[in-house]
């Protein structure tokens, strides 16, 4: 059998978890094996029996990183004792080994029970009883034990407004069931079973934790039915670890591995669709002797690659040239580009207006390098790429809830209000993602990402409502009646309700910075026809200049967008405050959502500047001046570069920074304070 060397693998750098799957998994060459897998990661076809076998092909490292697990729930069980004297003690001491799986991030369900205890250690030696009790329903232990914890952190509020959140969510009781009942339970994790479900064909609408034990158990009849696996998994179990006699951890384990599998494969897949040249300077950065005489390790090239690929944004307007450094393919092209970029940056070293990484005129140069010596030897031969599937453009109550930090409870209660009110404003702080969740609603109300039936505008000072409704504008020696944004858009919306060859389609109207703009004037007469009772022919009015009575069809919907942090405008206009329904976006540091975001960061830095932002927003809730619509938003820290602590410190020198200036522009000593602190976390 032909045999490839084992540098074959070193292009595929990405695909770390696999270095020993073929010890297990015959393939003609090691080059066949990774593209075969990689493939089937990228395109999702895949079955549970490959992820078994590539399971236990990695099997040494996975144990070594997740054994916690099973040593935590045998430490739970050696000391949990629901009699016990000192009840708060003992909670804390059963749970010392969690590692992660409670406290985690700004994410503390652990610390809250641990408090309770102490306060009122017979109530919660209550709950824990509910909550473990089999012969209730488990929908009723679960409602009764959280509705348990709601009403001491009401009561902790009164005292203090640092207690905001119970952090009792889905996934923390998971875990104090799996530690109780290991034969019955699983840890629950959202990410898990999005990644899971496609495999099995399981729909992940519905009861999340049915569904999740649905994946579980189908993962766990696999499992057991290979004599090998489980002799591998028993064998590694120590006396310091539960002996998984039903191999239902187990199940969970890999339930886990395909999680991370998934992760691996969407950035396979961004890769993927990158141009050729891309991954010519990938390869030409991972030669061994590169780094001066040493190879630059994955970390380095991942953030070189993303630092040509995206850190030219930064740079406008000052940059003249296309921000897409991997268009300049030669060195003649790039010259030039080169140049300029090294000149702004330059210029603007220690400028806070145009922040750029440290270490990206190293990347400029090292560029440049390449092209040359690509140009001279042409001995660089571009990497082979695979066609990345075919992106589909269908989105739903899913795929909102995968990208948006919102649980499924609020998603629900919004589209309720959409339906109802037909007029919705997303209110919140600066960074809570108001715009970014206004469009991914609609989406999921269309189906699909198609903004054929939206319209976006953006109200401000001088918008009137010649620019919403109708006006006159000049033309030649005179004037023209021109349509305004909503009145064109009203009608193409009632133009597409009379087809009746097809179903009538719901149209969208978006309104970012709606506060900002005079209301009265904007909307005119349209104040009233804009009322969810009102959108009919019953109500049109004859607008100047028009034969035709107007009115607002049935089919549109308003959505708005407000920031309450803005003390620039005035509060809104009870009018139209009356016709639509508000809803708060609150910044989502404590989001089982945002949990599994920072987790696959897997930076004990982020989680250090996320848990300081954290405490940060209880300081501005509490400020009688500001207030909770001040808070810093968690779209702040969400982004797809790599973490290192340039980032993070540019992130709270030249954003969050600016905005604690004008929040206590005559304190600048807590500025100060509080910039500091961010610092030191991020370090």
């Amino acid at each position: 059998m032909e045999t490839a060397d084992l540098g074959d693998k070193k292009s595929f750098y990405t695909l770390k978890y696999y270095d020993k799957i073929a010890l297990s998994i015959i393939f003609s060459t090691k080059k066949e094996l990774f593209k075969v897998m990689r493939r089937k990661l990228m395109s999702g076809i895949t079955t549970l029996q490959e992820c078994i076998d590539r399971y236990k092909a990695d099997f040494q490292r996975i144990d070594s990183e997740e054994r916690y697990k099973w040593i935590a729930v045998k430490h739970f069980q050696n000391n949990w004792d629901i009699e016990a004297a000192d009840f708060a003690d003992m909670l804390s001491r059963a749970c010392e080994k969690h590692v992660n799986l409670l406290d985690a991030g700004v994410a503390r369900p652990l610390y809250v029970m641990e408090v309770f205890a102490k306060h009122e250690p017979e109530t919660v030696r209550s709950l824990f009883r509910t909550l473990y009790n089999e012969d209730l329903p488990l929908e009723q232990r679960i409602s009764d034990y959280t509705g348990g914890v709601e009403l001491f952190v009401s009561k902790m509020q009164q005292e203090d407004p640092i207690w905001k959140s119970t952090f009792q969510d889905q996934h923390a009781i998971s875990v104090y069931l799996t530690f109780h009942y290991p034969e019955n339970y699983y840890i629950y994790k959202y990410a898990i079973l999005k990644a899971a479900a496609p495999i099995l064909g399981i729909e992940t609408k519905g009861d999340r934790l049915t569904n999740y034990r649905r994946i579980c158990d189908a993962i766990h009849d696999a499992a057991i039915a290979d004599e090998e696996l489980i002799a591998m998994s028993h064998a590694r179990l120590g006396g310091d670890c539960y002996q998984d006699p039903d191999n239902r951890m187990l199940a969970m384990d890999i339930a886990f591995f395909i999680w991370r599998e998934r992760q691996e494969a969407e950035e396979m897949q961004r890769l993927a669709a990158q141009p050729a040249i891309f991954h010519e300077f990938k390869k030409w950065l991972e030669i061994p002797t590169r780094n001066n005489g040493k190879p630059y390790d994955y970390k380095t090239v991942k953030v070189y690659l993303q630092f040509v690929e995206a850190h030219a944004k930064k740079l406008v307007p000052q940059f003249s040239g296309n921000i897409n450094l991997f268009s300049y393919d030669s060195p003649e092209k790039f010259r030039p580009i080169y140049d300029e970029l090294s000149e702004i940056i330059s210029s603007n070293k220690y400028s806070s207006e145009y922040p750029v990484n440290g270490a990206y005129p190293k990347v400029l140069k090292l560029y440049a390098q390449f092209l040359s010596e690509r140009e001279q030897t042409g001995q660089i031969a571009a990497a082979p790429i695979e066609e990345p599937p075919p992106t589909s453009t269908a989105y739903d109550r899913e795929k909102f809830l995968e990208e948006v930090f919102m649980t499924a409870e609020d998603y629900d209660s919004l589209i309720t209000l959409l339906i109802r009110k037909k007029n919705l404003i997303l209110q919140g702080a600066p960074g809570v993602g108001k715009t970014f969740a206004a469009k991914r609603l609609v989406y999921s109300l269309i189906g699909e990402k198609n903004s054929e039936r939206i319209c976006f505008v953006q109200f401000h000072q001088s918008y009137g409502y010649e620019d919403f409704v109708m006006g006159y504008r000049p033309k030649d020696a005179g004037f023209e009646r021109v349509d305004g944004s909503f009145y064109k858009f009203c009608k193409d919306a009632l133009k597409s309700s009379k087809d009746t060859t097809k179903p009538i389609d719901d149209w969208y109207f978006i309104i970012d910075e709606i506060n900002r703009g005079n209301i009265s004037k904007i909307f005119g007469e349209l104040l009233m026809l804009i009322e969810s009772d009102k959108r009919s022919e019953d109500y049109a009015v004859r607008l100047q200049g028009v034969d035709e009575p107007f009115y607002v069809p049935e089919n549109v919907y308003i959505i708005g967008m407000m920031n309450t942090a803005d003390r620039s405008i005035a509060l809104i206009d009870y009018a139209l405050r009356r016709r639509f329904a508000f809803y708060t976006l609150e910044p989502a540091f404590e989001s089982e959502s945002f949990r599994d975001y920072m987790e696959g960061k897997n930076s004990e830095r982020f989680n250090k500047v996320i848990e300081a932002v954290s405490k940060l927003n209880d300081e501005i809730a509490a400020d009688p001046l500001l207030g909770a619509g001040f808070k810093i938003g968690h779209s702040y820290f969400c982004f797809d570069d790599p973490i290192d602590s340039k980032l993070l410190r540019d992130i709270i020198l030249y954003e969050i920074k600016p905005l604690l200036a004008e929040y206590w522009v005559d304190d600048a000593d807590k500025v100060q304070e509080w910039t500091v602190r961010l610092l030191e976390a991020a370090k």
